[in-house]
């Protein structure tokens, strides 16, 4: 095709050339040209290859060695079943192979419960997840023909089975298991549902999960203590067809602050794991219950989603009242008032009279004048039109924490269209997002009124943001988090401090421990240049610890994750400034690792069949198979490279060069 575009390009050339020389439709003619119909050509022709930009295909091959990815469990249970030393000397006689150098590209790579480029192996993860080693190996070099050798001891503690992943036509897997796979006679506490939060002297429900695995009859006392007290026992028995039990009952919440207890099932002769027939829980006692009052002088489905959000905690109760009703405002924490208009004139009267915090929500049809007539704070323009506008969550909110939220996207709202003035300092948590427009105008915001605590929401439609939560990460946590930090806020009588400490009561040992603080300055502006240090001691033996702070988002964190088991207390402290908090946790025993009574090759040998699956010390016959399995062969890869014919650069300098060479002859002679 390039060539055909040539010789055209040539015979149009030609015929500019000799039309404008007098070569066709004129008889004139000279000596000359020829010559200058020579140089037209040259140049019309040049002008043409420009656009035409003539290119030849040259094509090279190179060979291709398949992959070979190693994949490393570097979990706990690997040196729980003494396999440490065996997995690193099969690993290092893999990588020193001269055969599989030559023959394979090697990758390698550690996992636990996420997976990683291999550095170096402690076998100090807390969890596994078997599934990550098999699936995304084949994500990151889909295109390639590979190889995954997966060395581990075949134990899964978190994520998706492993043995339902799916391998890939380009994908030939190696799983090597290490550790002793025979089964052991095992009792063991497998799972405990308990409420993490009960009120003083109210029974509380608890289930425990036991299983049995092993052949003879056997019955084992099973009990719940706390300290040197039972709270509860039972006998269970066990043979080969009733390998499992449910324990249910309850107990009773006796004291406040953070209970813990120990469920225990009593060992087999001779168990050889008995790290699993234990398993501390704990429960948070209250002394009251947080009660939570909706006024509302209208219907809307805005009210289910606070009351479901907010009674989403246990130590809060929402009753919903209209207007017209009966109340007594002193009997509630809070006040959420949906809606604006004068039937809320006795609920105003009773908030002044109580000085109670508030939580006014515009809902569809709010009476501005009435609104700025109760609010000396701030004052809405009423303009009697509405916006659909979407949340903007304000970065350098500072009344609560709000780190792992995420309102992204969330479904437009119907918001007032009137601007806000305000004539107090506001922390706003959201503004409005018009469209693709962002603005600065506020949707909802909190502020300090004297004593009293105060949140405005102006919008309608909040059941959507509820929905939208739930449609993006299958429950409703972020939404009803944000209420449940907004209703914690406003229910305390607590002045606000410039240093707050987040944290629970209670950790489990294999889940991350984090302690968030927000600092603020004497404007009660979020600080992002504080120096705050933890220094937490443990209970038991007094050794202190010191772990520095953070910066993330709009707060302060510390992970305390690889703490033993224990009670302990900490202090915050502010460098430079005479603030610090103090306060207290427990982190309960548990280690999911030591579970495990032996390796496990059941899943491996579903996922790839029995004669894929290798023991260890079995390298010299994984090394064998791989480099004679004909899916890991050598290809030819061709690649084809498109070059120019002809510089750009030069072709234009040419073509500069004949138009000035023409113009100079024709001057030369008189044609210009």
């Amino acid at each position: 095709m390039t060539v055909v575009l040539m010789i055209v390009a040539a015979g149009i050339a030609a015929l500019i050339a000799l039309f404008q020389y007098g070569y066709i439709g004129t008889s004139k003619n000279t000596r000359k040209k020829p010559w200058f119909a020579l140089l037209r050509f040259l140049t019309v022709f040049s002008i043409l290859l420009l656009f035409i930009a003539p290119r030849f295909d040259s094509k090279t091959y190179e060979s291709l060695l398949p992959q070979l990815v190693i994949v490393v469990d570097d979990s706990k249970s690997i040196d729980y079943l003494d396999s440490g030393d065996a997995v690193k000397k099969d690993l290092e006689s893999i990588l020193n192979n001269q055969e599989l150098n030559s023959n394979f590209e090697i990758q390698t790579y550690k996992f636990s419960e996420t997976i990683q480029p291999l550095d170096s192996l402690g076998f100090l993860a807390t969890e596994t997840d078997l599934s990550v080693a098999i699936t995304q190996p084949q994500e990151l070099f889909k295109n390639r023909n590979k190889a995954v050798v997966v060395l581990t001891d075949g134990n899964q503690t978190t994520g998706n089975s492993y043995s339902y992943s799916q391998i890939d036509e380009k994908t030939s897997l190696y799983p090597v298991i290490y550790g002793d796979t025979t089964q052991y006679a095992d009792l063991q506490i497998t799972n405990i549902n308990v409420n993490r939060y009960s009120y003083l002297n109210n029974e509380f429900p608890v289930e425990v999960f036991v299983s049995y695995q092993g052949q003879e009859k056997e019955s084992r006392l099973f009990k719940i203590t706390q300290g040197n007290s039972t709270l509860y026992s039972e006998t269970l028995s066990f043979d080969s067809k009733n390998r499992s039990a449910i324990v249910s009952f309850n107990l009773t919440s006796k004291a406040v602050g953070t209970q813990s207890m120990v469920a225990t099932i009593e060992a087999l002769p001779n168990e050889k794991n008995t790290q699993n027939n234990y398993r501390s829980f704990a429960v948070e006692v209250i002394d009251q219950q947080t009660n939570v009052l909706i006024l509302s002088d209208q219907l809307h489905p805005d009210i289910g989603a606070l009351k479901k959000a907010i009674e989403s905690n246990q130590q809060r109760k929402v009753t919903i009242k209209n207007t017209s009703e009966d109340y007594d405002l002193n009997e509630y924490n809070l006040v959420v008032m949906y809606g604006v208009s004068s039937a809320f004139e006795k609920a105003y009267t009773q908030i002044d009279q109580f000085n109670k915090n508030t939580w006014v929500i515009t809902g569809s049809q709010p009476d501005i004048d009435y609104l700025n007539s109760k609010y000396q704070s701030f004052e809405l323009e009423n303009s009697f039109d509405f916006d659909e506008a979407q949340p903007i969550l304000n970065t350098s909110y500072s009344t609560f924490n709000l780190d792992q939220l995420s309102f992204d996207d969330y479904p437009p709202a119907q918001v007032p269209f009137g601007e806000l003035i305000f004539n107090t300092n506001v922390d706003v948590l959201f503004y409005k997002k018009i469209g693709a427009i962002a603005t600065t105008q506020p949707i909802w915001f909190n502020y300090e009124d004297g004593d009293s605590k105060r949140a405005v929401t102006l919008a309608s439609g909040l059941w959507r943001w509820r929905a939208q939560s739930y449609l993006d990460e299958q429950d409703f946590k972020n939404f009803d988090d944000l209420v449940s930090s907004q209703v914690q806020y406003l229910a305390s009588n607590k002045k606000r401090n410039r240093l707050e400490v987040t944290y629970e009561p209670f950790y489990y040992q294999n889940k991350s421990i984090l302690i968030n603080a927000q600092y603020l300055d004497k404007n009660y502006e979020f600080e992002d240049n504080g120096i705050l240090n933890l220094n937490i001691t443990n209970t038991e033996n007094k050794e202190l610890i010191t772990r520095p702070f953070v910066l993330s988002g709009n707060s302060y964190v510390v992970d305390l994750s690889g703490l033993e088991a224990g009670d302990y207390r900490f202090t915050v402290k502010v460098e430079n400034d005479q603030l610090s908090r103090s306060g207290s946790f427990s982190i309960l025993e548990y280690d999911i690792e030591k579970q495990q009574v032996n390796a496990s090759d059941a899943g491996m040998k579903k996922l790839v069949g029995n004669e894929r699956v290798y023991y260890q010390g079995q390298t010299a016959q994984l090394i064998e198979n791989l480099n004679t399995d004909p899916l890991l062969q050598t290809v030819e890869r061709a690649s084809v490279k498109q070059t120019s014919l002809i510089d750009w650069k030069y072709l234009l300098g040419l073509i500069l060069l004949l138009l000035g060479l023409e113009w100079f002859l024709r001057k030369y002679n008189g044609l210009v």
